[in-house]
């Protein structure tokens, strides 16, 4: 037997409200002739009466009325679901599962985050660390995910926010301080301070290990404040976003330097599945990144700019 269809759902409904086969088609927007053809199409597909005809009165069945009430309740929830996804694309309300790949994001996520809220007081956003990007999109642990490692693939689609470059970051009386950059060999035999331990740090793993490349030490450290104060006191040199040392170079008695006479270029993404439906307000909230000034390119190049 053949499914029914959500349209003779509210045919049962629209004839069991009104009672009458003309009113009835008036409600669904179609013809007399064509709602009585639908109506004998069900009955025959059920193999039963679903209304006595009467000259006056359409009288429902008791299969009839059992099938209504079965008909109001999807009807019911379906019309509900549709309100709620449309409420959820316009952003009038819904949630944001935001993952980040970068511990220096939450450097500026906060003041987008509160940009965001002002603009979209009804959307939960919540924040958290990735470590596995595919994975926890298709998992729907994340809507979207912060990354400035990504490879092409069909599963995902990544949206540019802005340029970076990382740098290397070492105490101002460092051996290396007194170069214009440093070359990735020069990591061979520092002492390399990281968020992150050996398994997890994406520049060991992405960079330094496939060049053949090993730090004398590898040291896990965690929070990026604690980073920097175990570089300024000469336990050894690290790798930052050139935003995220901005502020510190400012204070602390460190530097930055290019990583290679070229630099090492590194462009952030907002990385969501290439066919998810992306809301309203998850659009606003990746251009927000997009139009954030997180680079601060003048404070760490006067700093650079003070070698020779």
């Amino acid at each position: 037997m053949n499914n029914l269809e959500i349209k003779h759902l509210r045919m049962i409904c629209a004839l069991a409200d009104s009672g009458n086969m003309t009113r009835a088609a008036e409600k669904l927007c179609i013809t007399q002739s064509a709602l009585s053809q639908q109506l004998k199409d069900i009955e025959n597909k059920l193999g039963t009466d679903l209304f006595f005809r009467t000259r006056k009165k359409m009288i429902i069945t008791e299969a009839g009325r059992q099938l209504q009430g079965t008909a109001t309740e999807v009807i019911e929830a379906l019309d509900s679901a549709e309100r709620a996804i449309a409420r959820k694309m316009k952003g009038e309300k819904g949630e944001l599962r935001v993952g980040t790949q970068c511990i220096f994001c939450y450097k500026w996520l906060p003041q987008v985050m509160r940009r965001f809220q002002v603009k979209f007081p009804n959307i939960a956003i919540e924040v958290g660390s990735s470590t596995e990007l595919i994975e926890e999109l298709e998992g729907k642990k994340f809507d979207m995910i912060i990354s400035g490692a990504i490879s092409p693939n069909e599963i995902s689609t990544s949206v540019p926010l802005f340029a970076d470059q990382l740098v290397c970051v070492m105490p101002e009386d460092h051996p290396l301080a007194a170069c214009s950059y440093v070359q990735l060999e020069d990591f061979a035999g520092s002492s390399l301070i990281s968020h992150a331990d050996q398994s997890r740090n994406r520049f060991f793993q992405q960079v330094l290990k496939p060049r053949g490349i090993e730090p004398k030490r590898l040291m896990n450290v965690g929070a990026p404040q604690a980073i920097i104060e175990m570089v300024a006191a000469g336990f050894g040199i690290t790798v930052f976003p050139r935003w995220a040392i901005a502020e510190a170079l400012k204070t602390w008695r460190i530097v930055a330097r290019p990583i290679t006479p070229k630099g090492f270029p590194l462009t952030w993404h907002a990385v969501y599945l290439t066919h998810s439906n992306i809301p309203l307000y998850q659009q606003e909230f990746i251009r927000s990144i997009s139009r954030l000034n997180v680079t601060e390119e003048s404070v760490v190049g006067d700093r650079l700019a003070r070698v020779g």
